[in-house]
């Protein structure tokens, strides 16, 4: 059986610990303990400055999405904008699912002071892959970074709306996935691909 190094071991008890607690109930000495460490002999410091900093790492590990994670890069591959829609919508649909045990501590997180810079951070990567593959759309053309901001919020804002319904079970009976992500997809390829 593998060793697992010590910061693994921590942020794997400091997650079944915030999961199970939340974030602001667990104590560092309780993750050290968990961890098979002797409490508050310094081998969390060894690692991390402080509950935070672990916390940030944990969500940067466990719980964001990576412009890699969603191939963004390739894109180009499929050869048509509905194609690369419905392929970051699957994408994203997965990342929803992959999150959906993390819900209460993300919720929780988002709460904290540092949740919002947090949640920024963390978005920052996807935010500027998907603005770069939006940008070469003909309907971005001479678009603003405000614009073009506005417009990658505005294309993935009901997809986004619709599978967190969804994952909620509230939308399950209102409208069919698949016939949701043919629609939206058809529709926003038409606008993408049409120049302004």
């Amino acid at each position: 059986m593998p060793q697992v190094n010590t910061k693994d071991r921590i942020m794997q008890a400091a997650l079944k610990l915030f999961m199970e607690q939340g974030f602001q109930k667990t104590s560092i000495a309780r993750i050290e303990t968990e961890a098979g460490l002797v409490p508050r002999a310094g081998a969390f410091y060894r690692h991390f400055d402080g509950k935070q900093a672990l916390l940030i790492e944990i969500a940067k590990s466990y719980v964001s999405e990576t412009p890699e994670d969603f191939g963004l890069d390739r894109l180009a591959d499929f050869g048509d904008t509905r194609s690369e829609l419905v392929a970051i919508a699957l994408k994203y649909e997965e990342a929803m699912i992959r999150q959906k045990p993390f819900a209460r501590l993300i919720e929780e997180i988002r709460l904290l002071d540092f949740g919002a810079d947090l949640q920024g951070e963390l978005d920052a990567d996807m935010m500027v892959g998907l603005a770069a593959w939006i940008s070469a759309k003909p309907v971005a053309k001479d678009l603003s970074e405000k614009q073009l901001a506005a417009l990658l919020i505005s294309v993935f804002g009901g997809w986004l709306f619709y599978i967190f319904k969804v994952q909620q079970d509230a939308a399950t009976d209102l409208l069919e996935r698949d016939t949701m992500l043919d629609e939206w997809a058809t529709r926003w390829a038409s606008i993408l691909d049409t120049a302004r």
